[in-house]
């Protein structure tokens, strides 16, 4: 992760600051890190708020733009318009907090990020990468399945033509052989 997208907590005002995540190299270099196929269509950007509270750091933004992804039925196109807000509390480290290692017998702490907040070197404070979150929250709010379109009639299984372009004369009725032992299957209902 790039040293650059680390701020120190320390230069963060008491009342909290919005930092602009909109340089695209920021998110090429994770596109590229994470081997994501992705095409930015429309710049991505992310802008936070960053809150220091008692116990760790409240994030709030929104992360915007147009992706293309490969599309889950046919592997063309998905065109995805990104438009997420997010909420995100991230806790200080338990050495931080207590001034060394959480002994066994303590109460559980909530798990850090270490890609967002992370003890500064040579025992500077702590450091922040709102960058990092970002890409987590451009992560959360891409699709599972991304479409390019709701009526995506996908690859045919036998000969891997695309349906919405093309008909294909393959047997309709072929049964996929992993599904042999269930061809005949009858359920009562009751």
């Amino acid at each position: 992760m790039m040293e650059k997208n680390w701020i120190a907590l320390q230069s963060i005002p008491v009342n909290g600051k919005t930092v602009t995540i909109d340089d695209q190299s920021v998110w090429a270099s994770f596109l590229e890190e994470f081997r994501l196929a992705c095409r930015v269509l429309a710049a991505l950007t992310a802008v936070i708020e960053i809150l220091p509270q008692a116990g760790g750091v409240l994030f709030r933004g929104r992360v915007s733009g147009t992706v293309c992804l490969p599309c889950d039925r046919c592997a063309g196109e998905a065109r995805v318009e990104l438009n997420h807000a997010f909420d995100s509390f991230e806790p200080f480290p338990a050495d931080t907090l207590h001034g060394g290692p959480v002994r066994p017998e303590a109460e559980p702490q909530e798990e850090v990020d270490e890609a967002v907040i992370r003890n500064a070197p040579q025992g500077r404070g702590l450091d922040i990468n709102p960058a990092a979150l970002a890409w987590q929250e451009f992560s959360l709010a891409l699709p599972v399945k991304p479409l390019c379109g709701e009526n995506c009639k996908g690859l045919c299984p036998v000969c891997g033509a695309d349906r919405n372009t093309e008909n294909c004369s393959c047997d309709k009725e072929r049964l996929d052989p992993r599904m042999a032992a269930l061809h005949g299957l009858t359920l009562k209902k009751k």
